[in-house]
């Protein structure tokens, strides 16, 4: 007879297991406690903008769990912050394969597609993003403002920036693009001034805005004033034209001629072409009735700008005043086609506020910058129309001869045989 301290195999196994259950139960507590504290640590030093921490935790939660959809998710993120965006594109995949929701990271996909000049599908996954969040992530709402300001929808554009503003009103970059929604609408200088001193009271540091508003107040004729906002912006932009530019034309609208020269001496020095500067410092030897000089500024001016009406004006005065009859003729009737151009042009804007999504008013707005030197202009525009219609044959004949010009044959190939089908060449792809 069996002994009854012996005990029988199966016994032996149950008992083993019964031991071995508490330990695994114990070790699997533990894994998810370490994974827990992970996840708590990526996330915690992400927001805290601490990288190089929130990465290496991520590391050893995805060797622990390597099918965590949402580990992938923050990885995205931190790839979005360190700017790389091949990164995040690979993991949002990943996320997405292993069943993570796309509406919960709507806003990571809006941004990537955004930033890589796919506005039309990145605005329904930022607008999703910003409509469905109880609170405003700035990066979204900035990035689905510029859409809206980009295709003329100034209400959704300000529909963002009002919530963006209220939600979080120390971030002054609201406050700076809402100014391009007052600038589109013509708004006063009075308004403009307000909102570039509100971006300004939110941070000192802001030199576009800075100089912003001292244009404006030069513009209002508050000469004094803006004189001080140039000194600010000249005092951390030293090198910058457009700063010496502006200080040079506010003193010339001072009178202060001796100082004006200076400034705009400056600017050309730096920016030997600028038409701006060139028609400023005609201006100064106007006051002092130097014509032959005034006229060697403003040949300059319009052989650098030949569309800018002001300065085609005032060379044909110049050329009056000098008795060169048949030359200011020219100029005149030159003066008369920019006139006519900029009436079309200012048709076309005002058009696009009331109907912003319209391809045909698109279509001429991006025919018009290409025909009048702002061709990079013109291919946003163009973009926008394909967008909707990629066979429309006067945009992408518009992208072929602009691509041809640059020496891009492929995609210049590319759009003629999109324009039209059955010609030669029609294979060649981008």
């Amino acid at each position: 007879m069996m002994s009854s301290t012996r005990k029988s195999p199966a016994r032996r196994r149950l008992l083993i297991v019964a031991l071995a259950v508490p330990v695994l139960a114990g070790a699997a507590a533990v894994a998810v406690r370490l994974l827990d504290r992970d996840a708590r640590t990526v996330r915690r030093a992400l927001a805290e903008g601490r990288l190089d921490d929130a990465s290496a935790a991520l590391d050893r939660w995805l060797r622990s769990d390597p099918r965590s959809a949402e580990a992938h998710v923050l990885r995205a993120r931190i790839a979005w912050e360190r700017d790389d965006l091949g990164t995040v594109h690979e993991e949002l995949e990943r996320a997405r394969a292993l069943g993570y929701p796309e509406r919960d990271m709507a806003g990571l996909l809006g941004l990537l597609l955004a930033r890589t000049n796919q506005s039309s599908r990145a605005e329904p996954y930022l607008r999703a993003a910003f409509e469905g969040s109880r609170t405003t992530d700035p990066r979204v709402a900035d990035a689905l403002a510029r859409i809206y300001l980009g295709t003329f929808r100034l209400k959704e554009a300000e529909a963002v920036l009002d919530r963006w503003s209220r939600e979080v009103p120390d971030d002054a970059r609201s406050y700076l693009l809402r100014i391009e929604v007052d600038l589109r609408l013509s708004r006063g200088a009075d308004v403009l001034v307000a909102g570039y001193r509100e971006a300004l009271r939110r941070d000192p540091r802001l030199d576009q805005a800075r100089l912003g508003l001292a244009e404006v107040l030069r513009g209002a004729h508050r000469n004094a004033e803006a004189a001080e906002e140039y000194g600010l912006y000249l005092a951390r932009k030293p090198d910058d034209p457009l700063g010496y530019l502006g200080a040079g034309r506010n003193a010339l609208e001072m009178g202060e001629l001796d100082q004006a020269v200076r400034w705009l001496d400056r600017a050309l020095e730096l920016s030997p072409k600028n038409p701006v500067a060139l028609a400023a410092r005609a201006s100064v030897e106007l006051r002092r009735n130097r014509f032959d000089a005034a006229l060697g500024f403003l040949d300059r001016a319009v052989e650098a700008d030949p569309f800018d009406q002001a300065n085609r004006f005032q060379r044909m005065l110049v050329l009056t005043r000098l008795g060169r009859k048949e030359q200011a003729e020219s100029e005149r009737r030159a003066v008369e086609r920019i006139r006519a151009d900029q009436q079309e042009f200012q048709r076309i804007s005002d058009a696009l506020v009331a109907s912003p999504v319209d391809p045909e008013l698109r279509s001429r707005m991006a025919r018009w910058l290409m025909a009048h030197g702002h061709e990079d202009e013109a291919v946003d525009w163009a973009r926008l129309v394909l967008a909707d219609r990629a066979s429309d044959p006067a945009m992408n004949r518009l992208l072929a001869d602009y691509y041809r010009r640059r020496g891009q044959t492929g995609l210049a190939n590319f759009h003629e045989s999109v324009a039209s089908p059955g010609s030669a060449g029609g294979a060649s792809t981008p």
